[in-house]
């Protein structure tokens, strides 16, 4: 019985410790690139806007791999980040095709693998090229 105290007693304080946001000098909080769930919610790529997805695409990244759900396919692939420098490599994903989601994904991926850098503005991420936005996504935190 006492094993099981001292195990939820120290659950409970790292818990308690964990932060998931980096408190700025503004008092803003910033999400995490890692231990993070990135819900997409543009691509400037796409001039008409995001067309209505019965599922959220998205971007997770532990270290050096991502996974996410590109619209249509699950993807995966490696990433380095040197500073605000990212790049994403091998990036692979099934091959199912969706004509209404394709167009998405197909952007989506092309912004992946043009991607040089990356900025966290509280829960938003921003893939840039240089200074050009190619992707943003708002934080959805991994439980």
């Amino acid at each position: 019985m006492q094993k099981v105290l001292l195990f939820v007693a120290l659950v409970a304080i790292m818990t308690g410790c964990a932060q998931k946001t980096v408190p700025t000098k503004d008092n803003t909080a910033h999400s995490s690139l890692t231990n993070t769930r990135w819900k997409l919610t543009a691509l400037p790529a796409l001039p008409s806007g995001l067309p209505k997805l019965p599922k959220d695409v998205f971007l997770q990244l532990d270290t050096g791999r991502i996974k996410g759900f590109g619209g249509c396919n699950n993807y995966f692939g490696g990433y380095t980040v040197q500073g605000d420098a990212i790049s994403f490599k091998g990036i692979a994903s099934t091959k199912m095709f969706c004509q209404e989601t394709m167009v998405v994904e197909d952007k989506l991926f092309d912004a992946l693998n043009n991607t040089t850098h990356y900025r966290i503005t509280g829960t938003r991420l921003e893939l840039l090229k240089d200074k050009d936005l190619l992707a943003s996504f708002e934080a959805l935190y991994l439980q």
